[in-house]
């Protein structure tokens, strides 16, 4: 079953969140969660998706609208923040399922795009998306160079 988060979804929404992004804070996560059910604003956070299997949340899937995203022709456009589904839960559709509540809600509102990203080592997610209907539309290698005094 796939349903808009609720406030009774806040802490195993974090948990997931967690788990999708290790390196981030905890508290922080479940911070915005709380704050998002709750009905306060939460940067890059539009609309919110749980999956669930019986009374256990196993995914979500997190959009924002964002100004414009790289390859899409529309603008605004709705981006997928975040999507994620538990290691044991996968292989059965419930992220196509997941991107599909997120096709639904952004046709509802009148867009015709849907995008997203990933890192670029990220097979696995490269291959979800594919298998979801996303076309890649560019691959991006950022760099970086510390210029600062290392004598100072």
């Amino acid at each position: 079953m796939i349903r808009p988060v609720e406030a009774r979804h806040a802490k195993t929404w974090a948990a997931l969140r967690h788990a999708l992004w290790p390196e981030a804070e905890a508290a922080e996560l479940e911070r915005e969660a709380r704050s998002f059910v709750e009905g306060r604003a939460v940067p890059a956070l539009t609309a919110v998706f749980i999956a669930e299997d019986g009374p256990a949340a196993i995914g979500f899937l997190e959009l924002s609208v964002r100004p414009f995203a790289d390859g899409c022709e529309s603008m605004p456009v709705p981006h997928i923040e975040g999507w994620y589904v538990e290691p044991a839960a996968r292989g059965r559709g419930i992220g196509r399922t997941l991107v599909g509540a997120a096709e639904d809600w952004a046709r509802g509102r009148g867009f015709t795009e849907l995008a997203s990203d990933t890192e670029i080592q990220n097979e696995g997610s490269i291959r979800a998306h594919a298998r979801c209907g996303f076309d890649e539309t560019e691959r991006l290698v950022k760099f970086r160079k510390c210029i600062a005094d290392r004598n100072g």
